[in-house]
């Protein structure tokens, strides 16, 4: 079975922006009241889960109302969108969009100062008190589902999984051959495993690395530390040092019992382990030093929006217990709330995978990592 990498910030060409919002833009229209306009920038896959698990259960609780799913047509039709809406706030019109998703506030320039987006810290939603504060961005951006790389075992072979990377390397070296990750330029999974080495090899310090301040001088102290702790670790490696050819065959790795532990996108390790594709024993985890990496996909309202009221009612109901199990349970995602709000069985199921951090990494830096690690860790393997 080929699982893939869910990719929050993907457009889908499934449904194209021009047979919806093309109409809209075209001419002067008003919104319909009680139909909410929500514009996507995710993949199918997130708007199947609205369609069965958002939409028909908050319609039910809400007569009269309909929700209109559309997929925006990736980033460059999602700023479109993001500009209709500044115009309509400018012209005192109806934009005709009463939320977008997977999108950030920062566009057009100017539009937060101008008041454009929803301040979600204002407005008292009942529920907001459960959001986990690791997990918001901004004050405009709702977040309701995310991913965040993970330790996937089989918790019969590994029935106390490390809690630090310090903990994790002394197991890798405790148990060769037991430990797979992909190379880093095919799998992201293993791009973030060695972006987190990187991060403990230089203290923690995440604001060591920004989107603009990489340079060879700069890095190359850092990435000798690095290739020192990742050759250390190679002879303790699945055979001896093999790397998996991306996220998928670094699970079926695990699914076969070849390996004991393996890091994964927490998405596809729900969606593998609700599928049965690998064994019932198997877990996640996340270290508690520093988290692995991970991200998060949020809801904007425009305050222009003709059905603002309602939009923030359904805002509130995603961030409801109710949606969050389901986001784990059916969409393979990481909840935004606390795990102490959600069902009992997930709190369980899970307990080891909470955290109140969610490191980045800037992808500036990541070509220049990946060719030093070519060359310095696997120089035996091209690309």
């Amino acid at each position: 079975m080929v699982l893939r990498r869910r990719e929050f910030l993907k457009g889908s060409a499934a449904i194209g922006l021009g047979g919806v919002a093309t109409s809209l833009i075209g001419g002067t229209a008003f919104a319909t009241e009680g139909v909410l306009d929500i514009f996507f920038n995710s993949d199918t896959n997130v708007i199947e889960f609205w369609s069965s698990a958002v939409k028909p259960a908050f319609e039910a609780a809400n007569p009269g109302t309909t929700l209109n799913l559309v997929s925006g047509g990736g980033g460059a039709s999602m700023n479109a969108l993001s500009e209709r809406a500044f115009a309509a706030l400018q012209s005192g019109t109806d934009p005709q969009i009463d939320m977008m998703e997977a999108i950030g506030p920062y566009h057009p320039e100017g539009s937060i100062e101008a008041g454009l987006w929803v301040d979600f810290s204002t407005l008292g939603l009942s529920n907001m008190s459960k959001v986990n504060p690791a997990v918001i961005d901004n004050q405009w951006s709702l977040p309701y589902r995310g991913s965040q790389v993970v330790m996937m075992y089989n918790a019969e072979k590994v029935p106390t999984p490390p809690k630090t990377f310090e903990e994790l390397i002394a197991w890798i070296k405790a148990n060769p051959g037991q430990f797979a990750y992909a190379r880093p330029d095919q799998g992201d999974s293993g791009a973030c495993f060695i972006e987190r080495a990187l991060q403990e090899v230089t203290g923690r310090d995440e604001s060591l690395f920004t989107n603009d301040n990489y340079t060879e001088d700069y890095a190359n102290p850092m990435f000798e530390k690095l290739w020192v702790l990742l050759n250390d670790i190679a002879p303790s490696l699945y055979k001896g040092g093999e790397y998996t050819g991306g996220n998928t065959p670094s699970i079926q790795l695990l699914a076969s019992g070849v390996i004991s532990m393996t890091i994964a996108w927490s998405d596809m390790a729900l969606v593998a382990m609700n599928e049965g594709v690998v064994p019932e024993t198997t877990s996640v985890a996340q270290l508690q030093d520093l988290a692995f990496i991970g991200g998060y996909s949020s809801v904007l309202v425009p305050t222009v929006a003709a059905n603002k009221d309602l939009s923030l009612k359904l805002a509130d109901f995603l961030i409801s217990p109710e949606v969050q199990n389901k986001v784990v349970s059916e969409l393979g995602g990481f909840p935004s709330i606390n795990w102490s709000e959600m069902s009992p069985e997930l709190q369980e199921k899970f307990a080891n995978v909470a955290t109140t951090s969610i490191p980045t990494f800037p992808g500036p830096w990541e070509s220049h990592l990946f060719d030093g690690w070519y060359r310095n860790v696997a120089s035996n393997l091209t690309r």
